[in-house]
């Protein structure tokens, strides 16, 4: 059923670029603080200046060694309740169609999906989705308009600094709502990093459509292939739909079609003409990456 909604026609000519955001977007706050270093931007949300300690010289890098991050499964209900037989333990699952959801920018709409982090708290988008911006808001399950676990704030947000499209990722630190971390409610999935980047694999993304009733998520799959850039994004031939907004969704693989878990190795960018073929393009997570992501769990 989920394979279905892939066939819904939006303009691929719009394909990954983050479209303006509607009437539920957030008023504009105050200018994010920004930290800069050789490697990486990391902006901390004033409000939570105080609290946040995530600066670039924290970085640390997997010497281009693979690691994969095992997912999280939700350890209470939406309303604050214990999760009966919920297990935090590494290995514990979560479905992808519950963690991705609607990013809001403030300026824009993207989207963005709830990885497996020491502090509960790290969703992962692209870059453009984040330079520049203010705001985030961030909604887990969004479809059609509706936010079924509510809109979580952030805290700090970072950034490669590299080329783009290899170099658009970026994550984002979120404040608890309620007292609860996004992963204590609808779980992360697993995240890698310096995997292989022939692994049969799925793009999700919630393109932006006017009236937001019409917004819904969209996947394909297929067999990426390395594309031309260097080090390579993560290409797919086939995907049909995934317009403006759905930018900064999950790249993934290992995705099990009964639970619903994946683990995602890149974040959707952007999409072009290559080889004769029209390609969606995702920036692919290695030692740059994990330098960000690092920062962002620990914040």
């Amino acid at each position: 059923m989920r394979g279905l909604l892939a066939a819904v026609l939006v303009s691929v000519a719009a394909l990954g670029l983050a479209v303006p955001a509607s009437s539920a977007a957030p008023a504009t706050g105050a200018t994010p603080i920004e930290r800069v270093s050789g490697k990486s931007h990391v902006v901390i949300n004033p409000a939570d200046a105080g609290r946040t300690s995530w600066t670039p010289e924290k970085e640390s890098s997997l010497g281009g060694q693979p690691l994969t991050i095992h997912a999280t499964e939700p350890t209470v209900s939406p309303k604050g309740g214990a999760k009966a037989n919920a297990s935090a333990t590494a290995g514990a699952k979560a479905s992808v169609w519950g963690t991705t959801g609607r990013l809001l920018t403030g300026g824009g709409v993207c989207t963005a999906n709830v990885v497996s982090s020491a502090n509960r708290d790290v969703i992962a988008t692209a870059r453009h989705c984040v330079e520049g911006g203010h705001d985030f808001t961030f909604a887990p399950g969004y479809d059609a308009g509706n936010a079924p676990y509510g809109w979580w704030t952030w805290r700090a947000a970072g950034w490669v600094d590299a080329p783009a499209p290899q170099g658009d990722i970026a994550f984002i630190v979120l404040n608890t709502l309620n007292g609860r971390h996004i992963a204590d409610v609808v779980g992360a999935t697993g995240i890698g990093f310096n995997r292989d980047i022939n692994n049969y694999a799925h793009i999700i993304g919630i393109p932006g459509v006017v009236p937001a009733s019409q917004e819904h998520m969209l996947w394909c799959g297929g067999q990426p292939v390395a594309g031309p850039e260097q080090p390579p994004t993560a290409r797919i031939d086939n995907c049909i739909g995934l317009g403006g907004g759905a930018s900064g969704g999950p790249f993934f693989v290992n995705y099990d079609q009964n639970d619903g878990s994946a683990v995602q190795t890149g974040d959707f960018v952007t999409g072009n003409s290559w080889q004769g073929k029209w390609w969606a393009v995702s920036a692919y997570y290695r030692d740059d990456a994990y330098n960000v992501f690092n920062g962002a769990q620990n914040a």
